[in-house]
């Protein structure tokens, strides 16, 4: 720690550890400012928890109107506090040039599935204590928990297992659904991933930022 804190500071230093040794360093560049705290976790304590210490609160996609309840519940807790916390989210994307290519590109991530991967997911989420887990795995019809949502990776995938299924317009306009309640930082990824990050940097966001330049500021929750 001493170490650490020296070369935050920009100070040079020295250091002889266990796996690391350090003769005359300094960090560079230097850091700005201090980091954020960033916080997870979707139980009641999590959310109190990020209502009093958290500067962004990180949430795996869920129904608007679900999501919209928690950022409520956190923000509620944080004025009570005196403190203001901005929102993350983390979701996956499937991408398809018409709906029907999205829905076919989404359903074939799990199709084929070793049903002995099934059985493992399956068999961590009995009797888990991780509120989280319970809410990206809940058995809906055909894993469409909204218009564009599917929770069906949660079947095969620890974590996030919602996505957002659509048309280039489409997945655009679901993101800027959330932006407009009040989320201010995406986490997002696809599969493949490399082929999914070019699409998404091709097709997605020059649709965000030319929506988001568009937009009243009031609609920005930040």
């Amino acid at each position: 720690m001493q170490a650490c804190r020296a070369l935050w500071t920009g100070e040079l230093t020295d250091f002889h550890g266990t796996s690391i040794t350090l003769h005359g360093a300094r960090c560079s560049p230097p850091p700005v400012g201090t980091p954020r705290f960033y916080q997870g976790g979707a139980s009641p304590r999590a959310e109190s928890l990020a209502a009093r210490h958290a500067e962004v609160y990180l949430m795996w996609i869920e129904p608007l109107e679900q999501i919209a309840a928690r950022m409520a519940r956190v923000t509620a807790q944080a004025q009570a506090c005196g403190r203001t916390v901005t929102f993350g989210l983390r979701t996956h994307l499937v991408i398809g040039d018409n709906p029907d290519a999205a829905w076919a590109a989404a359903e074939s991530l799990i199709a084929h599935a070793d049903p002995h991967v099934v059985q493992q997911r399956q068999a961590v989420m009995v009797g888990t204590p991780m509120v989280g887990q319970q809410v990206q795995a809940m058995r809906v019809a055909q894993h469409r928990i909204g218009a564009h949502l599917l929770n069906g990776l949660s079947t095969v995938r620890i974590n996030c297992g919602t996505a957002i299924v659509g048309t280039p317009q489409q997945v655009t306009d679901e993101l800027l659904t959330y932006w407009r309640l009040g989320i201010d930082e995406f986490i997002l990824s696809g599969f493949p991933h490399v082929e999914e990050c070019i699409r998404v940097h091709q097709e997605i966001v020059p649709r965000l930022r030319a929506a988001v330049a568009a937009a009243p500021v009031e609609w920005n929750g930040g």
